[in-house]
């Protein structure tokens, strides 16, 4: 397991470069037991009620036939922030992100393709 949340942290390490100040908080859990295993200014509450907000949008999602949950979902928050949530199998990150110090060209185009690659190898 150490060597995984060691992949955890380099993947917050890079997000930090990559983000710059835009980059408030995150953390890293497992969808199971929604406890997590790598942050950086973690977020408990946020972790516990995200994971929940995923597993009642698949619940939804399939419930009205509509195709799966993809690799994301974002949530815009007051103040211009917003949260992105990843799942790459049985592990979710949450990211919040100041758009006032970042931009959504850089998140969409640059950090989350790169970080849905960075946690699909972790977790392999």
């Amino acid at each position: 397991m150490s060597k995984i949340i060691d992949s955890f942290n380099l993947i917050i390490e890079e997000l930090k470069s990559d983000l710059g100040e835009g980059f408030v908080a995150t953390d890293i859990w497992h969808s199971k037991d929604a406890q997590s295993l790598a942050g950086y200014n973690s977020q408990p509450k946020a972790v516990a009620l995200f994971n929940e907000v995923t597993r009642t949008l698949d619940k939804t999602l399939a419930g009205a036939e509509y195709p799966g949950l993809g690799n994301y979902y974002m949530v815009h928050l007051e103040s211009g922030l917003l949260v992105v949530i990843t799942k790459s199998g049985d592990y979710q990150q949450g990211m919040l992100v100041d758009l006032s110090k970042t931009t959504m060209g850089i998140l969409m185009s640059v950090v989350l393709p790169k970080l849905h690659a960075s946690l699909k190898e972790a977790i392999s």
